[in-house]
């Protein structure tokens, strides 16, 4: 693992081995772990089952270390070809102590920024003897920044939504461009529906969750400055953007059955089938998609669902209603639902021209 993102609960391992064939024994071992403490936090140390004796560190992540960790063991004997685990050290995010992986807003660099690990004042005891130890190279570890957090609070809730929409709808061109730089998600160059969707999925989600799912270009398609104060690049490059290369936002999922058509749109909860049976498809044309969002009164007249309808009608005014529950843990209240009316009418419009591009293809291939 070269790089993972800042609300990821992992651990750093040490591992001993000996050096040539002859084996050597080894009864004691302490030594201390360096780390960046505004990235992440040491939380713990687990010690390998070899070292049976009680172990012992101390937690320091002001300073970013966990001094003297130390374990004792009934022999451990190692060659050039053996491998036996000393200690498990474990990291997460603790805002209280000031964890946190910033978003550059000014040039749009996401880093990853590195760990910078670094084992100190390593002793190792065999007997009464003590035996010489030498760290291999510490392995680089970078992390990365949760990107729907946009105001770095350490949790993904309305006050980034608040943000994401002021920005709903425009271009970016580069990582100069703040706020709709990184409401881009996944480097469409243009805020829309696809980033609304990656959005919708991790939405209520906190430092306590390390199940994040993020765009299969990220960060690699994010711009990466070097220099000072910019990212420390550890894994594999990101690219400047733009240009004809560039991907373009994925559509929903389209499945054509004979008769059924079904439809995944970003933001809905689950898979809604549109039946048109007994009808040949090539004669079909569809003449207009009309829709509109309403909240529900199920549950009174301050809370409800919010209902996005769609309507196909074709040529012989054949009429097809779709209907979609949004999110409700999101907007269920009169007040939010008129306060983002202008996103969710965007949303409904885009989910309707989907809708009317998908069925068209769908008619021109039968």
């Amino acid at each position: 693992m070269d790089r993972t993102h800042e609300w990821d609960r992992f651990v750093v391992e040490v591992w001993l081995r000996g050096e040539g064939q002859e084996p050597i024994d080894i009864q004691d071992m302490k030594l201390d772990l360096g780390y960046r403490t505004d990235l992440t936090s040491a939380v713990d140390v687990e010690f390998g089952r070899s070292f049976d004796g009680q172990g012992t560190f101390q937690l320091d992540d002001q300073a970013g270390q966990v001094r003297d960790i130390h374990a004792t063991s009934s022999g451990v004997s190692l060659t050039d070809t053996d491998r036996v685990l000393f200690a498990r050290i474990h990291f997460q995010a603790v805002p209280q102590f000031g964890d946190n992986v910033r978003m550059d807003f000014a040039t749009g660099s996401v880093g990853p920024y590195s760990l910078e690990l670094a084992s100190e004042n390593i002793a190792a005891m065999s007997a009464d003897q003590q035996v010489t130890a030498v760290a291999d190279t510490m392995p680089e570890l970078g992390i990365l920044p949760v990107i729907y957090d946009l105001n770095e609070d350490q949790k993904i809730g309305i006050a980034d939504f608040a943000q994401f929409i002021k920005v709903y709808g425009e271009t970016t061109e580069s990582g100069t461009d703040g706020m709709k730089w990184f409401a881009d998600f996944n480097k469409s160059y243009a805020v829309g529906l696809a980033d609304f969707s990656h959005f919708i999925a991790n939405y209520g989600k906190s430092y306590f969750d390390e199940n994040i799912t993020f765009p299969t270009n990220y960060p690699e398609a994010w711009i990466e400055p070097t220099g000072p104060g910019g990212g420390v690049v550890i894994g594999p490059g990101g690219g400047s953007g733009g240009g004809d290369g560039d991907p373009p936002p994925q559509p929903p999922v389209f499945n054509l059955n004979q008769f059924q058509v079904g439809i995944i749109l970003p933001g809905a909860n689950d898979v809604f089938e549109i039946m048109i049976g007994g009808i040949n498809w090539g004669g079909i044309q569809i003449d207009r998609v009309t829709g509109g969002a309403s909240l529900s009164d199920e549950e009174g007249a301050e809370e409800g669902e919010v209902v996005l309808t769609i309507v196909l009608e074709d040529e012989e005014l054949f009429e097809t209603e779709i209907e979609l529950v949004f999110d409700g843990e999101l907007i269920d209240t009169v007040e939010e639902f008129n306060e983002y009316s202008l996103l969710i009418t965007a949303y409904v419009s885009e989910v309707m021209n989907s809708v009317k591009g998908m069925l068209s293809d769908a008619l021109d291939d039968e």
